[in-house]
């Protein structure tokens, strides 16, 4: 008799951003033998994305494994290549259609918490995000050369003879 405990059937799904691949927003499922994801409003992840079929993929634990299962007319594809049955492992990324959306697939390792009550609507590490600060002193003396300047100057010059020009027609 082993003394290894059975995997868990909890995990977590996270829909990322296209062009970061960061999630944008996840869901939890704790103990639960099968997930749907797909565009239908009884779906465990409603994805409402032309791309995604009402019922699109079906993620089931079997045997301490999980496994992701292809229904939708549109497909699935992991690394670029279309499957209609593959082994999950934590961290595999798999895509609903040609262009629909992304998603990761995470065993729950218990990180953040999360849960479909509560979802991430925005995750992102701030420490990687400059700060900008605008020096307002510096932009007004900027606008002031320009608006003094002798084009500027030229172009109202124009502008009020357009102007006047068009009135007298």
């Amino acid at each position: 008799m082993s003394d290894t405990p059975a995997p868990s059937n909890s995990m977590v799904v996270h829909l990322l951003d296209p062009a970061f691949q960061r999630p944008v927003k996840s869901w939890r499922f704790e103990e639960k033998p099968s997930v749907s994801i797909g565009r239908g409003d009884d779906c465990d992840v409603e994805l409402n994305d032309p791309y995604v079929s009402r019922l699109h993929v079906e993620l089931a634990a079997s045997g301490g494994a999980w496994r992701l299962i292809s229904r939708g007319r549109n497909g699935v594809t992991i690394q670029g290549k279309q499957v209609e049955e593959a082994p999950l492992a934590h961290g595999t990324t798999f895509r609903l259609g040609a262009g629909g959306p992304t998603l990761r697939f995470d065993l729950d390792t218990a990180q953040a918490p999360v849960s479909s009550d509560s979802p991430q609507t925005l995750c992102f590490d701030t420490a990687e995000i400059g700060i900008f600060l605008l020096d307002s002193k510096k932009i007004d003396s900027e606008v002031e050369q320009i608006a003094n300047g002798d084009y500027f100057q030229t172009l109202q010059q124009k502008a009020r003879e357009l102007r006047q020009k068009r009135k007298s027609t």
